[in-house]
C-alpha cells in the first residue's frame, strides 16, 4: 500500500498527527527505499527515525521517549509527511511508462534542447556530460578540476560543527559521494580519483572539529576512503606518490578512517611497495617506545607488510613485542600456515597466562576456550580441554560458558558429569554472593526447568535474572512474576525523574495484567492507590499513569 496522510492519521491520532505536521520542517537526511524511510528530526533534540509502511498500517522506531512508551510519535508522522511531500511512498503520479513514452515521442532536436536545459539546471547532469566529453577527447584535466572544486565547495567548513549540524554535514557529504560513486561505476575512476582524495582529507579534518558522537560524518569519511581506494585500484595514480601519501595519511591518523595496505597495494608496482616499506621502517625508527598511539599505527603497518610478504615468523615476532602477546592473532596465523606444533605451544602459553575467555569475540589478545578445548582434544588432551572450559565457567559464570562446557562434554560422553559439576558450582555461588542466585536461576531457565528456577529464586533471590524469570515464568506464576518487578519499581520511584515515568507506567501496566491473570486485582488496586498517595505531587508521573489507564 502507498503511504498516505490518512494512514498516518489513523495510526497516530488527531493530536499527534497535528504535532507531526509542525515538525516536518525539522526532518533532515531523508532516505526512502521501497516501503521504508530513514531520517533524523532535529528540533530541540535530535531523534533518529525509521518509518515502515510495508504492513497494513505504518510502524517504525524513534529514539524519543514517547515512542519508547509504545506510542506512534510526532517524529514518525513528520518523516512520513516529508516522504509524501517528496513524492516518495505514494503511488506514482507520473508512471515510468508515461515518461518513457514522452521521451520516445521527442525528435532529436527536442532531446538535445532538453539535455542542455538539464545540464544548465543540474550540476550532476552537467558533470556527467563533461565526463563523457573528456572521455572522447582524451583531455580529462578540466573534469578533474571541476570535481575537485565541487567537493571543496560542498565540504569546506570553518569552525566547530555541533551535534545537530553534524547531520547536515553528513547529508551533504552523502550527496557528494553518491555522485562521485555514480561516475566511478560508469568507469570514470581516474577522473573522480582526485576529488575523492579531497573528500577523504576534508571529511577527516571536519570530524576532528565536530561533535560527531552519532558517527554520521565518520561514516561518510569511511565511505570516502573506501571509494578513493577503489578509484586508485581502477584508475591510474602514480604508484610512488600513492605509496608516500598512504604512509603519511596513516601516520597522521586520529584513528579514522580505517585504511589498510590491502586496500591500495594493487595500485602499487614493485618500486612503490619498496618506497612504502622504507617509509614505514623509517617511521618505526623515529618513534620512541613510549609513543603508544603513534606506535599503534606503525605496528599495524609493519604487521600488514609481514602478512603481505607471507612472513609468518616476522608477523609472530611483531605480535609478541608488546606488553601482552596477541595470542588470538598469533594462533590464527600459525594455524593458517599449518604449523600445528607451534599452535599448541602458544595455546599452552595463553592458558598458563589466563588469556582464554569465552567473551573474547575475536579479540586478538585472547583465545576462545571452545577452540582451545577442541585443539586439546585433537591432541588427545581431553582432561586439559575440560579444565579450560571449567575454568572459563568459574571466571565468567553464565549460560554461554555453561553450554560451552556441557556441549563439549556431551561429545565425549561426560555431559551429565559436567552438568552436575556446573550446578554444584552455581549453588555455591548462590550461597556465597549477594546476587549469586542469578546464575543458578539462569541455568535452570536455559534447561527449561521453570519450577527449579522459581525454587532457586525463592531460596537465594533472583538477582539480576529477575526480569528473565518474570518473563518466562509469568504463565505458571503470574502473581509471583509481578512481585519480581517491585524492587526495581521502588528504586525508580525513589527520586523524581521524568525520563523514567513512561517506563514506570509501562511496568505498572504489566504488573496489572499479571495480577489480574492471577486473580489478585485487588492487590494491584492497593498498590496503585498507594503510589498515587505517595507521589501525587509528581504531575508528570500522574500523567504517565493516566496515559496507561492507571
Amino acid at each position: 500500500m502507498p503511504l498516505s496522510e490518512t494512514m498516518l492519521l489513523e495510526v497516530a491520532g488527531d493530536r499527534i498527527f497535528a504535532r507531526g505536521e509542525d515538525y516536518v520542517r525539522y526532518v533532515r537526511g531523508l532516505r526512502v527505499a521501497a516501503d521504508k524511510a530513514h531520517a533524523s528530526v532535529q528540533a530541540k533534540s535530535v531523534y533518529t527515525v525509521e518509518l515502515d509502511w510495508s504492513g497494513p498500517l505504518p510502524a517504525g522506531s524513534c529514539t524519543c521517549l514517547h515512542h519508547a512508551d509504545g506510542h506512534f510519535c510526532k517524529h514518525l508522522v513528520a518523516v512520513g509527511l516529508a516522504a509524501i511531500d517528496r513524492g516518495e511512498g505514494a503511488s506514482d503520479i507520473t508512471p515510468e511508462s508515461a515518461v518513457q513514452a514522452a521521451v520516445e515521442a521527442m525528435d532529436v532536436h527536442e532531446l538535445r534542447d532538453l539535455v542542455m536545459t538539464l545540464a544548465q539546471r543540474d550540476g550532476e547532469v552537467r558533470r556527467m556530460l563533461e565526463v563523457r566529453a573528456t572521455a572522447e577527447s582524451g583531455d580529462d584535466a578540466a573534469a578533474k578540476a571541476d570535481f575537485e572544486n565541487y567537493v571543496r565547495n560542498a565540504l569546506q567548513l570553518y569552525g566547530f560543527t555541533d551535534y545537530r549540524e553534524s547531520f547536515v554535514v553528513a547529508e551533504t557529504a552523502g550527496r557528494v559521494l553518491d555522485e562521485l560513486e555514480n561516475h566511478l561505476n560508469d568507469g570514470a575512476a581516474e577522473i573522480v580519483r582526485p576529488a575523492l582524495l579531497s573528500a577523504v582529507t576534508l571529511l577527516r579534518s571536519i570530524t576532528e572539529h565536530a561533535d560527531d558522537s552519532s558517527g554520521a560524518i565518520g561514516g561518510e569519511c569511511q565511505r570516502a576512503a573506501e571509494l578513493y581506494a577503489r578509484a586508485c585500484r581502477e584508475g591510474a595514480p602514480d604508484p610512488v606518490e600513492l605509496a608516500t601519501w598512504l604512509v603519511t595519511f596513516r601516520a597522521d591518523s586520529p584513528g579514522w578512517p580505517d585504511v589498510a595496505l590491502a586496500d591500495f597495494v594493487d595500485a602499487f608496482d614493485d618500486h612503490a611497495l619498496e618506497v612504502y616499506r622504507r617509509a614505514v621502517i623509517e617511521l618505526d625508527h623515529k618513534l620512541a617506545e613510549g609513543d603508544r598511539w603513534n606506535r599503534f599505527h606503525v605496528d599495524t603497518m609493519l604487521l600488514e607488510l609481514a602478512d603481505h610478504d607471507g612472513d609468518v615468523d616476522r608477523a609472530v615476532k611483531l605480535l609478541n613485542e608488546r606488553e601482552h602477546p596477541q595470542y588470538g592473532a598469533i594462533v590464527a596465523r600459525l594455524r593458517a600456515a599449518g604449523r600445528d606444533g607451534e599452535v599448541l605451544t602458544w595455546i599452552d602459553r595463553a592458558v598458563a597466562e589466563g588469556r582464554v575467555s569465552g567473551h573474547s569475540g575475536g579479540n586478538a589478545y585472547r583465545l576462545s576456550p571452545v577452540d582451545v578445548a577442541r585443539t586439546y582434544q585433537t591432541h588427545g588432551r581431553v582432561e586439559d580441554a575440560i579444565d579450560v572450559l571449567r575454568n572459563d565457567f568459574v571466571r565468567q559464570p553464565s549460560v554461554r560458558s555453561y553450554q560451552a562446557l556441557c556441549g563439549f562434554a556431551a561429545g565425549i560422553g561426560r555431559g551429565d558429569t559436567e552438568r552436575e559439576w556446573a550446578f554444584d558450582h552455581a549453588r555455591q555461588l548462590a550461597a556465597d554472593r549477594p546476587d549469586g542466585g542469578a546464575v543458578l536461576v539462569q541455568l535452570f531457565l536455559s534447561e527449561g526447568e521453570l519450577d527449579a528456577a522459581w525454587d532457586a529464586a525463592d531460596r537465594y533471590g533472583p538477582g539480576w535474572a529477575w526480569k528473565e524469570l518474570a518473563d518466562r515464568g509469568a504463565e505458571a506464576r503470574p502473581v509471583a512474576a509481578a512481585d519480581l518487578y517491585r524492587p526495581q519499581l521502588e528504586e525508580d520511584l525513589r527520586h523524581a525523574n521524568t525520563r523514567l515515568y513512561p517506563g514506570i507506567a509501562a511496568t505498572l501496566a504489566t504488573m496489572a495484567e499479571l495480577y489480574e491473570r492471577g486473580g489478585r486485582s485487588d492487590d494491584f488496586a492497593a498498590l496503585i492507590a498507594q503510589i498515587r498517595q505517595d507521589y501525587g505531587r509528581r504531575p508528570s508521573l500522574m500523567k504517565a499513569l493516566k496515559a496507561r489507564g492507571l
